[in-house]
């Protein structure tokens, strides 16, 4: 076998295991031949477990792995009239976004994740408060804590005012949650701090009620786009009021 562009491609599908049984063997025979071939297949191993070590552990639903195959597959097909060094970054780009994708759907909307997920927001709130790093950057002003994510995150947060509500914007930092980054926005209520972690998620707005981890109160909703996730000692009640409160300023009283 040739090792060209159109050998290559077929790599990986090799690679993927998805190959038929004759295309396999033809392929394990020519990898004992060929080291600049299986130098290839360590590289493609090599990405493939890479990206599975910055997703979380459970496996995303079938419909998503038939996505990612569906859109490396017509990748493929697109790139045998393409230049070859294009159609290989494509190729790689297209995995890559898929699988990112698969990441934000673990992270936001796989009910079975959510205990897991809360526990770690707990972890992630306590941390702040142990090592006295509650913010980054200290404002009450929306619209100096919002510019500062620009250029720090891939998304924009929205960052409500509700200082008249009496919870007032004390600051922001970049936090972690299961492996991704996130945005902190921190609000007071008395002597209680709130965090208040945001990324990317499901359309709509929603609130699933408040949960106790830890001893520490949170609260999951969603809005403008964004999963909402609110933890504090503060009590359930002014949790709950806070993120009724947020989401309706962050979608212009859309939500109820």
């Amino acid at each position: 076998m040739k090792c060209d562009q159109t050998g290559r491609d077929q790599l990986h599908a090799f690679a993927d295991g998805e190959l038929s049984e004759a295309d396999e063997r033809h392929w394990e025979a020519h990898l004992r031949e060929c080291a600049e071939c299986r130098g290839e297949l360590e590289r493609l191993r090599a990405l493939r477990e890479a990206i599975r070590g910055q997703l979380p552990l459970r496996e995303p639903p079938r419909q998503l792995r038939d996505q990612v195959r569906r859109t490396v597959r017509a990748e493929q097909g697109r790139r045998a009239a393409a230049r070859p060094q294009r159609g290989a970054w494509l190729a790689l780009a297209a995995t890559l976004v898929v699988a990112a994708s698969a990441g934000s759907w673990m992270l936001g909307r796989d009910a079975a994740t959510r205990d897991t997920l809360a526990a770690d927001i707990v972890a992630a709130h306590l941390r702040s408060l142990q090592l006295e790093h509650l913010v980054d950057i200290a404002s009450s002003e929306h619209h100096v804590v919002k510019p500062w994510f620009a250029g720090k995150l891939e998304f924009s947060p929205p960052v409500p005012d509700l200082a008249a509500e009496g919870y007032p914007l004390l600051g922001a930092r970049l936090d972690f949650v299961a492996g991704q980054q996130v945005a902190a926005l921190v609000y007071g209520r008395r002597e209680h701090r709130v965090n208040l972690f945001v990324w990317p998620g499901a359309a709509g707005c929603s609130e699933d009620g408040a949960l106790v981890r830890r001893g520490i109160n949170v609260v999951h909703g969603r809005a403008a786009g964004m999963e909402l996730w609110a933890v504090s000692d503060l009590n359930s009640a002014e949790l709950s009021d806070l993120m009724r409160r947020w989401e309706q300023a962050a979608t212009d009283g859309g939500c109820r």
